[in-house]
């Protein structure tokens, strides 16, 4: 299994040894060099998803947080790839990371803190509430309606529009932040990767998925730590939970 670049991108990278890496959310294949990384998936109606919305969030976060830079765009043959540089370190998720779970939880409140503290007012990326329910309304109508993984979205989603929130709290957020997508280099975090749901949405959007992923990795006591580091004032246990959930649908 090789990586054969489209045109527009072998102009702009250099002549690399390419493995494949892991298989991203929805999906994507990764592909990394010692420089660089490269996502490719296929080229998908909306609301699945596209490439191009990693894209522009790249373009966005660039000067504001650390995030990989974009090196380019292309689609061909039905496909589509996202070029960008690769950043130095291990994903928290990593076994040596873990060890040194405060460490771990330290770094990820802190994070998310300075990510929730951008100005909301210069985002451009709506993902609040309407917009995540639409969107997964869309993909379950677009299933097929006999599969049992479809029946299961649909009660889900009507589970998620009747017990939603009456008030979003908007933040800029990452959108998938678990430990997978925050890359550690020594006793720092060099940034952050997967960026493609990034925008405005309830900060719990991000708390929720972050509480789960600490909790699977490394307990339930560690994942209460991330919420009294993160701050315990900004925290409502039921929308936690209702976060968590709508997690499942996206």
């Amino acid at each position: 299994m090789s990586l054969q670049l489209p045109e527009a991108l072998r102009h702009v990278l250099p002549v690399a040894r390419w493995e494949p890496w892991q298989a991203g959310r929805d999906g994507a294949a990764l592909w990394r060099s010692s420089r660089y990384v490269i996502k490719v998936q296929p080229l998908r109606p909306a609301p699945a998803g596209s490439l191009r919305d990693e894209r522009e969030r790249l373009r966005w976060f660039a000067g504001r947080l650390p995030v990989p830079a974009l090196v380019g765009y292309a689609e061909e043959a039905g496909q589509e790839y996202l070029a960008m540089t690769r950043l130095p370190g291990i994903p928290l998720r990593h076994p040596d990371a873990l060890l040194h779970p405060e460490r771990v939880v330290d770094l990820l409140a802190r994070a998310l803190r300075e990510l929730h503290a951008l100005p909301v007012r210069d985002c451009p990326f709506n993902m609040s509430l309407p917009v995540v329910l639409r969107a997964a309304a869309e993909r379950a109508s677009a299933a097929s309606p006999e599969s049992q993984g479809a029946l299961a979205q649909r009660q889900k989603l009507a589970e998620a529009l009747r017990e939603r929130p009456a008030r979003e709290d908007l933040v800029v957020t990452h959108g998938d932040a678990v430990l997978d997508n925050f890359i550690l280099d020594g006793e720092w975090l060099t940034g952050m990767v997967d960026v493609g749901r990034a925008g405005l949405a309830d900060r719990h959007t991000d708390l929720a998925l972050a509480y789960a992923s600490l909790h699977a990795r490394l307990g339930a006591q560690v994942a209460e730590t991330f919420l009294d580091q993160y701050g315990r004032a900004l925290i409502d246990a039921g929308k936690l939970d209702y976060y968590r959930r709508l997690g499942e649908l996206a």
